[in-house]
């Protein structure tokens, strides 16, 4: 009998310690995962900073730029025209609280042949799904406007299998994706979203650079590194208890 109850101890041991390790290796992955995007932020941030030190630049003197730069945090004036009759609209944008969407739509700067997707900030969802917002586009269509550029990644999540597929326009779109635009507008776009910086009759401009700092990525990690400690030490003074009891 003695010998069941051991065994059934040590198997219990054995796998309250695999549990464990199990937790602690979790806690340490991500705790490592919350260091490096900390990191990234923090190179992110630096790269900003360096753009704010070159000030707003023109469309002719971005052009000189090399192609292997990012883009990412340049701010550029923009003189175009404004494709107001094929727009897209990203939904489940929140705004102080209210849901809407981004506006977006695609400015034609002279005579170059690649348009430029600006986001024009966020809109008011009507109270019926099936409307969409009305927007109050300039007459004529020429803008000239101060923006920010963001160049990579600029799909989000989605469970869409095809971006703004339906039929008509203006496209109700639930993630970012140039090339899907490009096929839509049937020609070439520039490698990169500008969000407007500054709020008018046509939409309020909501971009942040960067939405969480490095130092939250930093105490995230402290954070979980702590909670993989404090596993190790529950554990053990829980089986030296048990030990002690048997």
């Amino acid at each position: 009998m003695q010998l069941i109850l051991r065994r059934k101890q040590k198997l219990s041991s054995i796998i309250a310690i695999c549990v464990v390790s199990l937790a602690v290796l979790v806690c340490l992955r991500l705790s490592v995962w919350q260091y490096q995007r900390g990191e990234q932020k923090q190179q992110q941030l630096s790269q900003l900073e360096q753009s704010e030190q070159q000030g707003v630049m023109d469309w002719q003197a971005f052009q000189l730029l090399p192609n292997q730069v990012d883009k990412t945090g340049l701010k550029l004036t923009l003189n175009g025209l404004i494709n107001t009759q094929r727009y897209w609209l990203l939904d489940n944008q929140i705004y102080q609280g209210q849901v809407g969407y981004d506006l977006l739509a695609a400015v034609k700067i002279n005579d170059d042949i690649a348009p430029v997707i600006v986001n024009f900030g966020w809109l008011k969802a009507p109270v019926d799904r099936s409307q969409l917002p009305t927007v109050n586009w300039p007459q004529p269509s020429h803008i000239s406007t101060t923006v920010q550029l963001k160049q990579g990644q600029l799909q989000g999540f989605t469970l869409a299998d095809e971006i703004g597929a339906e039929a008509g326009w203006p496209k109700r779109i639930q993630a970012i994706d140039l090339d899907i635009f490009s096929r839509q507008l049937a020609q070439p776009l520039q490698p990169f979203l500008a969000y407007r910086l500054a709020a008018d009759d046509i939409a309020t401009p909501h971009y942040e650079s960067v939405v969480m700092g490095p130092d939250k990525h930093y105490a995230y990690a402290v954070q979980w590194l702590l909670i993989g400690a404090a596993c190790v030490v529950i554990a053990y003074f829980a089986m030296r208890r048990r030990r002690n009891e048997s």
